[in-house]
């Protein structure tokens, strides 16, 4: 086991202000995406930090009765998203395009029990599920919220070779044309070329619950896994080996942080209102 200090990016606070609430995600060129919410009312304020070169864009969401999750821009407009769909209240669509001004464009339903979102730069949205909603997995949608990729179906045409979804734990959109997903029971990592209609499949994985990672080339490296807050893990898929990285903060300390995010070669990590960030190449550097 290495120790590594992941780069410290941004704190929250100070770059949000007063929030009750925060999630990141990472845009199609590797930008961080920061939504934040605060609650008025019963009402839901919502806005977007977009950092790109060294600037924040800010969109600002007008008033809503329902949360949102997950932010990814879309063309010149942005997808917010509900991890849920709620047939009691009548909330089936949980999907929204705003556009910058903050006025809704189209709303539409993904299906319930979301568990990631990200879009490419065609504009194609990537849609995993947790186990709340077996029967999908993992889709892709369009802009008008069309199903074009339905993962029961890829499992089918592979004559059931690629394993089925029971939960997918972490999702990777690396480009416009290739997946990668680690999901639940036995952790494969598999990659899927949508276009192509090909995939690969990296079977036992030594890495257990992990919900995100980096990849690049022959190398993945993945957050923490059941019960070990702290560490990511750098596994070479050529080889099938792993190194361990127990992570610090600024100080040196333990950084024990509470979940990541994870999109082509970059890992986010937050700890309460810090962001930091490990970039797969830095890490490659010191092995």
């Amino acid at each position: 086991m290495k120790n590594f200090k992941p780069t410290f990016y941004k704190n929250v606070d100070e770059i949000a202000g007063e929030n009750d609430f925060f999630k990141i995600s990472i845009d199609y060129n590797g930008n961080l995406v920061l939504l934040t919410v605060k609650q008025e009312k019963g009402k839901y304020l919502y806005k977007i930090f977009h950092f790109i070169n060294g600037e924040i864009r800010i969109i600002e969401i007008p008033s809503v009765s329902y949360s949102f999750e997950f932010a990814q821009p879309i063309e010149e407009n942005w997808l917010l998203v509900s991890s849920r769909t709620d047939d009691d209240e009548c909330l089936i669509n949980n999907a929204t395009i705003y556009d910058v001004q903050g006025n809704a464009l189209e709303t539409f339903s993904f299906g319930d029990a979301i568990e990631d979102v990200q879009t490419t730069k065609n504009s194609d949205i990537w849609v995993s599920y947790f186990d709340e909603n077996m029967d999908y997995g993992l889709r892709c949608f369009d802009t008008q919220g069309s199903q074009t990729f339905n993962y029961i179906d890829f499992v089918k045409q592979s004559n059931n070779e690629v394993p089925f979804i029971a939960d997918c734990y972490a999702l990777n959109v690396t480009s416009n044309e290739t997946v990668f997903i680690y999901y639940y029971s036995k952790f494969p990592l598999v990659k899927i070329e949508k276009d192509k209609d090909t995939y690969e499949i990296f079977k036992n994985i030594p890495i257990r619950g992990s919900h995100a990672f980096a990849i690049k080339n022959d190398f993945a490296l993945f957050s923490h896994d059941y019960g070990r807050k702290g560490e990511v893990y750098l596994y070479s898929l050529q080889n099938r080996s792993k190194n361990l990285f127990y992570t610090l903060d600024q100080e040196g300390k333990s950084l024990n942080y509470d979940y990541a995010k994870g999109r082509d070669n970059k890992l986010f990590l937050t700890k309460d209102k810090d962001i930091y960030l490990v970039d797969i190449e830095n890490i490659l550097s010191v092995i």
